[in-house]
């Protein structure tokens, strides 16, 4: 999965490629001695190579600045106290809605306040990498999401996967579910 890049990131990068190769330019065009050439030559290769690799990140910021792996669903009551939660750590997609004889979910919500109004299949988490994204599952109420420190909800389109952080809100029906 590709992630954008800011203007002035990119402008960084840019800068860090054009001092590389100057300085290959300038350790080939002037007079040095062999072996330090060809040394600065590949210190510079070198360290492209791994800019490359990384795509201009450094090492162990692969998932969005300021934001935990996420490890568990928490399932919040109405004065925001901790019910039941489940752990989704190791996990590649999870199925958010009511066991039914049909099958079962992952996070079963059947035995909720507003159970009538969650469908059996309601919503999926799907991990790429170390990111979750949330997608409505054309339920009937539809599934809702208040990014960590934002005020306010957003109402998830169908079939248009939205990124899940530590601290999210999800809302499916007037069920509150804390990402952690």
């Amino acid at each position: 999965m590709k992630t954008e890049k800011s203007g002035s990131i990119v402008l960084i990068d840019l800068l860090i490629y054009g001092i590389l190769a100057g300085t290959v330019l300038y350790a080939l065009i002037r007079p040095f001695h062999y072996i330090l050439q060809m040394f600065i030559v590949a210190a510079a290769a070198g360290m492209a190579c791994v800019l490359i690799w990384t795509g201009g990140r450094r090492p162990g910021s692969m998932a969005r600045k300021g934001t935990a792996e996420i490890a568990k669903i928490v399932l919040l009551d109405d004065d925001g106290e901790r019910v039941k939660e489940w752990f989704v750590k190791g996990e590649i997609s999870v199925l958010i809605g009511k066991s039914t004889s049909q099958g079962e979910v992952d996070i079963d919500l059947s035995d909720c306040e507003y159970a009538s109004l969650i469908s059996p299949e309601h919503a999926v988490l799907n991990r790429v990498g170390s990111e979750w994204f949330i997608e409505d599952a054309d339920s009937n109420s539809g599934t809702g999401i208040r990014k960590a420190g934002r005020s306010d909800a957003s109402r998830l389109v169908v079939e248009e996967p939205e990124r899940l952080g530590a601290g999210d809100m999800i809302f499916i029906a007037n069920t509150r579910l804390l990402v952690k």
